[in-house]
């Protein structure tokens, strides 16, 4: 059991850049631990080198939520899939929530990077939950709320709301500014708020011109940016908010 004082939901920022890694940080990557569970929120190609960097056990990770299937975000799985059958095998089983279609998306990438390395049986069961957007999940002391932002037409992406022991986090995803964020991020302990562009459109993502005035809106009790691409790292000194760090460790 853990002790009566330990903090009943803690964030570890792995990785917090955009897709091009920009200023040299990897991609987004976050560790959440509560009292019976240690998950990833997003799993880019870099989760190996960010959890190794910082001395995480992967074998410690429970299960991995993945906001949608852009690369930055989700190009990670196939090398957790090959860490927990080779270098830090696994018996458990290894869940993965995310989007509709996750499953089917997941193993296409696998089969395409490592057609002849990956065994066709497992030595433990890989698995898949579809989170369905507007709707509820719950994973071990973990309740999901997935809401769908507009980053992606096709394809669904999701902003998650997470709480585990009367503690609330809120993660937007990637997405551009939804006026939905006043309702979802009012009264939680965290908001994790992609702001990839500074004061230029980058695609549908949100810059902070466009943010900046919004903020006394929001009613989170903390915000942290994150996805942060070239221009916003620039700038983050002088923005007088919190931007996301590697190693950065958030205790509510």
């Amino acid at each position: 059991m853990p002790p009566s004082d330990a903090p009943k939901l803690e964030v570890t920022v792995l990785g917090s850049s955009d897709a091009f890694c920009s200023g040299g940080h990897p991609h987004a990557t976050y560790l959440v631990e509560t009292r019976r569970a240690t998950f990833l929120v997003d799993c880019g190609p870099t989760v190996l080198l960010a959890l190794k960097r910082y001395g995480i056990d992967t074998a410690r990770v429970d299960f991995v939520v993945i906001s949608h299937m852009h690369g930055d975000h989700f190009g990670g799985l196939p090398f957790l899939l090959l860490e927990s059958i080779y270098e830090r095998p696994r018996t458990r089983p290894l869940v993965v929530l995310g989007p509709p279609g996750i499953g089917a998306r997941v193993w296409t990438l696998v089969r395409a990077l490592y057609p002849d390395v990956v065994p066709d049986a497992l030595p433990f069961a890989f698995e898949f939950v579809e989170l369905e957007p507007e709707g509820r999940a719950t994973i071990a002391d973990v309740e999901l709320h997935p809401v769908r932002v507009p980053h992606q037409d096709a394809d669904v992406s999701l902003a998650v709301g997470f709480t585990s022991g009367g503690k609330r986090l809120l993660y937007s995803g990637d997405t551009p500014w939804d006026d939905r964020f006043f309702a979802l991020a009012r009264d939680v302990d965290l908001f994790l708020c992609e702001c990839t562009a500074y004061d230029e459109p980058m695609g549908r993502h949100i810059q902070w011109t466009t943010l900046a005035p919004l903020v006394p809106r929001l009613g989170c009790r903390r915000l942290v940016l994150i996805h942060l691409g070239r221009k916003m790292r620039e700038h983050c000194g002088e923005l007088g908010v919190e931007c996301a760090r590697e190693g950065m460790r958030i205790r509510l």
